[in-house]
């Protein structure tokens, strides 16, 4: 062995004896985090040391380890939403200390967590965008159903199935929709038709419904031009999870009102065909008996999560029973749900979600009138012009009633990873399948496929959260509705979005999306011979191809504590669907909807400034939000009468680009909780104005709107919303609620002038007769009835609920809601009687128990 090598061995043998003490001072730190108000390990929790002098996270199941010099640290444990927590930790060399530690749900309402603007989830006071969070226990203390629990939300209302946030939307007649509905951050509208099937969101296992206001096109796509709904489910804790429903509902007859009517006489309205049972005869079906039965609902609704070691299952369903409060309307249906998730390692979790529902029912349309017909399906013409139609042989008699039998199912299989360096991969999918086998030529079937990546990376360093994916998703669609000819579209995208945190007080976020549309359809379009002329006309482009970029970008400021300000702009994108383009259909040959092969996308952006205050009055807290948008659309699609430039040139209603349109308006809402005078009072308040207005509106626009004035259609000016609720020693809680609305000033004229156009043929014989003295506008003018009753109702509508429950034991309780407590007789849309004053008597069961390892 030569010198040289015996010096280097001699060399390293001395630093490794030099390097013995600084191994054998280091210490281990180790341990898991939990929520301590469920026990739920937390996933990709933040350990900091000594204020970010170092770190760690924990993996997918809350264990974390941390190699540490021999010393004394400040260790601080955060999981947001939760409240972080700071232990000062001595270690000593080569010492292992285990620190679990579990974190408590954050009291402060600014704290609570929401996914729906970011897709990873921020804190709602340092969100960007105005977002609402509805918590399941209001769902389930109300009763209610999906579309009448967004509409607790301020500026949120749903026009018989069609959403509305402040004003963007108004109403489609089932085509279409600005508001896009998400079930698990996933699209949850009918492929073809762009509309929300409320009946299949899975609400008994909710976990929060977030409410995002203003445009989302760059996250979200084309659907989200006015906002989201994201129902989230809820998923297992340590705890099992058991709950069975049974509730009954009873509608008391309508309030009788004394009115005036057009020749001055004093009526009642009628309650004859209520109180007659010979009148409550259900047709359900062609074939099927028929049956004798009072209004009422009743159903029954379980859930149930549970762990099982890695295994989380979700499983929820419902039966439901309706006799509707309207003639001949009849509901039913069947649904069960399930969430399936499984963890294969800290890092890889998978899983398959599903829902599936089937039922029938019969839809009613229109009254027979406002007085004695208020909640009669309308059936025919009344005297004289029944016998005068008669006389000229036309048939005097309308069907405007649609049975209907639905089945429905979607399957959503999804997995998730973290890769080494803390980034997530998640991976999202959909089928979801369509059968409304409606009656009159109605019917319809679709098959949705949606595939999305979604990428995340949180750069902690520079406070910098990047989300980015691309997506697609393919429809095809065969129906009655559309002529019975066969339709495909697809839509395919990227996007990515930004946050950027600076010195803990300002977040910026930027975002961007580019997707393309398509539209495959026929050369030839089947109509019908009262929408064109032969029944069949031209497609001008059967294969329609578009393709647009997206942006947005907003900010949140923290001037104080408790204090946050925002700005957000985005721009909005909408491709129109396969329904508002190609349906063709008819109510009872009374209403007819057209086609429209022409119809474009429409374009716009939403602007939005708003301040969110933290309030705290002893041990309640809460929040105050007031906010000023604006919102522009260009080409806007709407159904109207006489097709997009309303010239009558098209005998029906057809979507059509009306002109540009501009909405503005302000909103002030309050959400409180905690105890309040020592009782525990949770509150939900809020008020929207808004002034929706077309940018172009001339004579044209004003002959096809029942106001004079410059105001889009089928919206209400003003709203108000109130939701209290107080539990008195944990056992009695009351509640009330209230919404309020405006009158809806516009609405398509044909609604006022529906005889006019459907006895135009008879118009010189009417004026000739002059049956009962009366020309052709005084009989054919208004048969519905619905200008007299809105001219009688000049007013607003205010609908007061009151609720009361009583927790018999730690497992049972007993509920009794009251809706529509003052027996309001009201509308939202034209022709549509709102429900009367009905109890709900509903009784819960509740158990909990341990997870299973």
């Amino acid at each position: 062995m030569s010198n040289q090598t015996i010096k280097t061995l001699i060399i390293m043998l001395f630093v490794s004896l030099l390097a013995l003490p600084m191994i054998a001072q280091k210490a281990t730190l180790k341990g898991k985090l939990t929520n301590e108000d469920d026990g739920t390990t937390l996933p990709f929790a933040t350990i900091n040391i000594n204020d970010g002098e170092t770190g760690a996270t924990t993996d997918f199941d809350g264990n974390y380890e941390i190699q540490l010099d021999a010393g004394t640290y400040n260790v601080t444990y955060e999981y947001i939403g939760l409240t972080a927590k700071t232990q000062q930790i001595t270690l000593a060399a080569g010492e292992t200390k285990d620190m679990s530690v579990g974190l408590t749900e954050s009291a402060e309402l600014l704290e609570q967590v929401v996914v729906t603007g970011t897709k990873s989830g921020v804190k709602i006071g340092e969100s960007t965008v105005s977002i609402a969070v509805v918590k399941p226990d209001l769902l389930n203390n109300t009763n209610s159903d999906s579309d009448e629990i967004v509409q607790k939300v301020p500026g949120v209302s749903v026009i018989d199935g069609q959403a509305n946030i402040r004003g963007g939307s108004g109403y489609s007649y089932g085509a279409g929709s600005r508001v896009l509905l998400l079930v698990d951050d996933l699209p949850f509208l009918a492929g073809d038709a762009g509309f929300p099937n409320w009946s299949d969101i899975p609400i008994e296992n909710a976990g929060q419904v977030e409410v995002l206001k203003g445009a989302a096109s760059s996250l979200y796509g084309s659907s989200a031009m006015n906002g989201i709904i994201n129902f989230k489910t809820a998923y297992p804790t340590s705890e099992s999870y058991t709950r069975v429903s049974l509730y009954n509902v009873n509608y008391f007859p309508p309030r009788t009102e004394s009115i005036i009517n057009d020749e001055g006489t004093e009526v009642d309205l009628d309650r004859q065909w209520w109180d007659n049972d010979d009148s409550r005869r259900d047709v359900l079906f062609e074939g099927d008996s028929t049956t004798l039965n009072k209004p009422g609902d009743r159903g029954v609704q379980f859930a149930h999560r549970q762990k099982f070691g890695k295994f989380d299952l979700v499983v929820g369903g419902v039966l439901y029973d309706n006799y509707g409060f309207r003639q001949f309307s009849r509901d039913r249906k069947a649904r069960l749900n399930f969430n399936t998730r499984y963890r294969i390692t800290d890092k890889f979790s998978v899983g398959v979600n599903g829902n599936i529902n089937r039922g029938s029912s019969v839809s009613y349309f229109l009254w027979q009138d406002p007085d004695n017909g208020a909640f009669e399906s309308f059936q025919r013409l009344t005297e004289p012009l029944y016998s005068l139609a008669t006389l000229v042989n036309f048939n005097p008699e309308f069907n405007t009633t649609t049975p209907s039998q639905t089945f429905r199912y979607n399957i959503d299989p999804f997995l998730t990873i973290f890769d080494e360096k803390g980034n997530r991969h998640k991976i999202l999918s959909r089928y979801y399948h369509i059968e409304n086998d409606n009656g009159n030529n109605q019917s319809n079937f679709s098959d949705l496929l949606y595939g999305e990546y979604q990428f995340q990376r949180e750069f902690k360093e520079s406070g910098i959260n990047l989300v980015a994916g691309a997506l697609g998703q393919v429809t095809y669609s065969e129906a009655q509705l559309y002529g019975n000819s066969k339709y495909s579209s697809s839509n395919i995208g990227a996007y990515a979005q930004i946050d950027k945190r600076f010195a803990d007080k300002l977040t910026l976020s930027l975002g961007g999306r580019y997707e393309m549309n398509t539209i495959n359809s026929p050369e030839i379009i089947n109509s019908s011979e009262s929408c064109h002329e032969g029944g069949r006309i031209d497609n001008p482009e059967p294969t329609s191809r578009e393709a647009k970029p997206v942006f947005r970008a907003g900010l949140n400021y923290q001037p104080a504590e408790y204090t946050y300000l925002r700005a957000s702009w985005g721009q909005g994108y909408r491709f129109p669907t396969i329904a508002e383009r190609y349906v063709s259909t008819s109510v009872g040959d009374l209403l007819f909807i057209c086609p429209n092969p022409s119809l474009q996308s429409e374009t716009g952006w939403s602007a939005e400034i708003g301040a969110r205050q933290g309030v705290k009055i002893s041990s309640w807290q809460g929040f105050v939000d007031l906010s000023y948008f604006w919102t522009e659309y260009q080409d806007m699609m709407e159904f109207t009468f006489g097709g997009p430039d309303a010239d009558g040139t098209v005998n029906g209603f057809q979507s059509g680009n009306i002109d540009d349109t501009r909405i503005r308006g302000a909103e002030i809402s309050f959400l409180g909780q905690g105890e309040l005078f020592g009782v525990p009072t949770n509150l939900i308040a809020g008020y929207t104005y808004i002034d929706p207005q077309y940018q172009n509106f001339d004579a044209q626009t004003a002959a096809n709107s029942t106001s004079n004035e410059n105001i889009l259609k089928y919206r209400f000016r003003h709203t108000a919303k109130l939701d209290i609720e107080s539990t008195f020693k944990k056992k009695l809680s009351i509640g009330a609620s209230l919404q309020y609305n405006s009158k809806m000033e516009a609405l398509d004229i044909y609604f006022y002038d529906l005889g006019k156009f459907l006895l135009a043929d008879f118009e010189d014989l009417i004026n000739t007769i002059q049956p009962n003295g009366q020309g052709f506008d005084e009989l054919a003018g208004d048969i519905l009835g619905i200008k007299a009753f809105r001219d009688r109702k000049d007013g607003g509508t205010a609908v007061l609920d009151f609720r009361v429950a009583y927790n018999i034991s730690e497992v049972a309780k007993i509920s009794f809601i009251l809706k529509n407590a003052t027996n309001q007789v009201y509308t939202l849309r034209p022709a549509l009687m709102e429900a009367p004053m009905n109890l709900t008597v509903r009784a819960d069961v509740t158990l909990r128990g341990k997870a299973k390892n």
